[in-house]
């Protein structure tokens, strides 16, 4: 365990722990690693269908942002709730909270926007793990899958990500050549992407390797929201779309041969040219990569071979 960083800190910014076994589990798993763990004294709150009201829960995140060592800061779960809460948040302080004390702030699904909107408020790559959360990664009754924690400690003890799978890709399927493509690696939940359109909230990338999930979205409304991230001007300028798990549902009646393949091959189509890049293990799946939101990374593709991304902040 890197001496540094073998603090942890649970919270719950979204939704309520529906079962509690699952933080229990995880805490047990994480500290086997070599943490030192604790959880705020809101996590297990639950109203309605959150983990405490609005205000409740930015004022545990808020505290948990201000310790004052080093920590890992890993939300237990995701679900909705962080679109009410980004109204509520000084951003500016919170980045510069993970900036100054050096925390790492791990989570993915609802917490793409809480990412989102503190890269763009100045918080460090090297600060956001868009990563594992601990109830679905670390908290299964089968334990933690093997890959998932190499991952994640390759990320939290070096600063590195390097991840290869086999991927299909729109742009290369027929071609010979290699691609090698440098920029900072970005997105998330492509739902909550979306849903930034239009706000303060949502980051500038040019030349970009976005990177994007969602989960029980048929193939169909999952090309809708690449096209409102098309249109809204977000995908312009970006060197390469990397899509992960979707989960998505067995196609239906009208799909008639319509996959997610086919909406990335017209999204491919629709851009001119950049490469739409599919199988990138990450999402709401198991095993689950991670990398530094917004950090600079490198993405290697070639024919028949797998596909490479990398990342190293340290």
């Amino acid at each position: 365990m890197n001496a540094v960083l073998n603090q942890l800190v649970f919270f719950s910014p979204s939704g309520a722990l529906i079962d509690e076994a699952l933080l229990d589990r995880a805490n047990l798993q994480l500290q086997s690693l070599g943490f030192s763990t604790t959880e705020m004294p809101e996590t297990r709150l639950r109203v309605q269908r959150f983990a405490g009201d609005e205000t409740t829960r930015a004022a545990s995140m808020e505290q948990a942002f201000k310790t004052q060592t080093p920590t890992l800061l890993m939300a237990t779960r995701g679900g909705y709730g962080l679109s009410r809460l980004l109204p509520k948040l000084n951003f500016p302080e919170l980045a510069q909270c993970l900036n100054e004390h050096g925390h790492l702030l791990s989570g993915h699904s609802d917490i793409t926007s809480l990412q989102l909107a503190l890269l763009n408020a100045g918080a460090k790559p090297e600060t956001l793990l868009h990563g594992p959360m601990a109830c679905f990664d670390f908290g299964q009754p089968e334990g933690v899958n093997a890959q998932t924690e190499e991952h994640f400690l390759r990320a939290v003890q070096r600063g590195q990500v390097d991840v290869q799978w086999h991927a299909q890709c729109s742009d290369l399927q027929s071609a010979t050549e290699k691609l090698h493509l440098n920029g900072p690696v970005w997105g998330g939940n492509l739902t909550l992407l979306c849903s930034l359109i239009g706000t303060p909230w949502l980051p500038t990338m040019p030349g970009g390797i976005l990177i994007l999930e969602d989960v029980n979205e048929p193939a169909y409304k999952i090309e809708r929201m690449l096209l409102q991230l098309l249109h809204a001007g977000v995908l312009a300028d970006q060197q390469a779309i990397v899509l992960g798990n979707f989960c998505e549902p067995k196609p239906g009646n009208h799909d008639n041969g319509y996959t997610l393949h086919s909406a990335a091959e017209f999204v491919h189509q629709q851009l001119g040219g950049t490469p739409v890049v599919l199988n990138f293990p990450f999402g709401h799946c198991t095993p689950k990569a991670c990398w530094f939101q917004g950090g600079q990374g490198q993405l290697g593709i070639a024919p028949g071979q797998a596909t490479r991304l990398t990342q190293f902040l340290r």
